[in-house]
């Protein structure tokens, strides 16, 4: 680490921020295969610097400093891979969760500043959780999710958002460090409750939400309670009423792709609670779903980043082959592109295979702002793009 630092600081004349992506288009972008696709040591000692206004708090900083130093080029990498600046918060502000050990070095004060030096010892295993997260967010391109449960009544019809099954999703995708996940309650209220069904449902009407919310996913449920009062037997062939009610919640989840409105998953979670009223005990079933509906939607976003498919076949249509090398180049100058291979070219036309993380539209808008070349997209799937060009 500390031969980069000399690096970094050698040519600090620079743009700090613009060295800064230099760097991390080269190194850190290789190093994302060699941290989170193959076998690591189990820890990283670094040393940090941290301040604070106790000793506990500059610790705390010393911590998240040295996770960041760790993962820095790989966050950097996915900033890159984003294409702008990625609130990284939910990452760092949990560093102490990847910190297996600190040992402080130096201890100052001043001015009521605590400042100290630590030797830190940061998790790096590949299926640690800082590793799953960053594996999982670079596939995936931290997609915008929305989450929206429905309230159904005995007779099917909804009556509101289940505000405990959404808040739980929604707090389990913060905790993995999704860094777009959309208030859904704000934008789809009970109006829409007949097109939320109608999606729920396998309504092609996906895409016209997924736009009203701004989503590339969205997790769409409905629940229903239902309670009643425990009787025990009286022991001469009856029962006898007693004051607890117990409660139950069933909780139906899909997972949706809203440009495509194909089903990647789903999964239905029942609970039961026990409490001294009907309406806690409902609750208390709502909460135990929803505890394991969280759990499972992590499963299903684990699932689906390990299917994402990272090349995009480019039908390219041009008699200009300068044109097709031009391209190339552009191509491989995106930060969120690995590597581009000309698998065949003549009669007017290439095809490309680009390795990247970016979706095809992703990948052309970017090319699009940066390239000199005039385009004109002729067709787009999940995984192909057929392209005119010209210079």
């Amino acid at each position: 680490m500390e031969a980069c630092d000399d690096n970094i600081d050698s040519k600090s004349k620079e743009s700090g921020e613009n060295m800064k992506r230099k760097i991390y288009q080269i190194v850190g972008l290789a190093l994302l295969s060699a941290a989170l696709w193959t076998p690591m040591a189990s820890a990283q000692v670094v040393t940090a610097t941290g301040q604070g206004t106790d000793e506990q708090a500059a610790i705390r900083d010393a911590s998240r400093n040295a996770v960041e130093q760790v993962v820095g080029t790989l966050v950097d990498a996915k900033t890159i891979v984003s294409g702008g600046a990625v609130d990284l918060d939910q990452i760092y502000t949990k560093s102490q969760g990847f910190v297996k050990d600190v040992q402080v070095l130096e201890k100052s004060q001043a001015g009521g500043v605590v400042t100290v030096r630590a030797s830190v010892d940061v998790d790096t295993r590949p299926r640690a959780e800082l590793m799953n997260n960053l594996q999982m967010l670079l596939k995936l391109n931290d997609p915008r999710i929305a989450v929206i449960v429905l309230k159904q009544d005995a007779d099917g019809n909804v009556t509101g958002h289940d505000l405990t099954a959404e808040g739980a999703m929604n707090q389990r995708l913060l905790d993995l460090g999704f860094t777009h996940v959309v208030d859904a309650g704000i934008v789809s209220g009970l109006q829409n409750a007949q097109l939320l069904n109608q999606v729920y449902n396998g309504s092609a009407r996906i895409g016209a939400l997924g736009s009203s919310l701004g989503a590339d996913y969205v997790v769409i449920g409905r629940s229903r309670t239902s309670a009643k009062a425990i009787s025990l037997p009286d022991g001469n062939g009856g029962y006898t009423p007693t004051q607890l009610k117990t409660g139950d919640a069933v909780l139906n989840v899909r997972v949706v792709r809203f440009d495509t409105g194909e089903i990647l998953g789903t999964f239905t979670e029942d609970a039961k609670g026990v409490e001294n009223s009907e309406q806690m005990a409902m609750e208390k079933a709502v909460q135990k779903a929803s505890a394991n509906a969280a759990q499972q939607l992590e499963e299903k976003f684990r699932h689906i980043s390990a299917q994402t498919d990272t090349s995009v076949e480019m039908d390219v249509f041009t008699s200009d082959s300068a044109a097709v090398q031009q391209l190339m180049q552009d191509l491989r100058a995106l930060p969120a592109v690995q590597n581009v291979y000309l698998r065949e070219q003549g009669n007017g036309k290439a095809v490309l295979s680009v390795e990247t993380t970016e979706s095809p539209s992703g990948l052309v808008e970017r090319l699009k702002s940066s390239s000199k070349l005039g385009m004109y997209v002729a067709g787009m799937t999940g995984s192909t793009v057929k392209l005119s060009v010209l210079r």
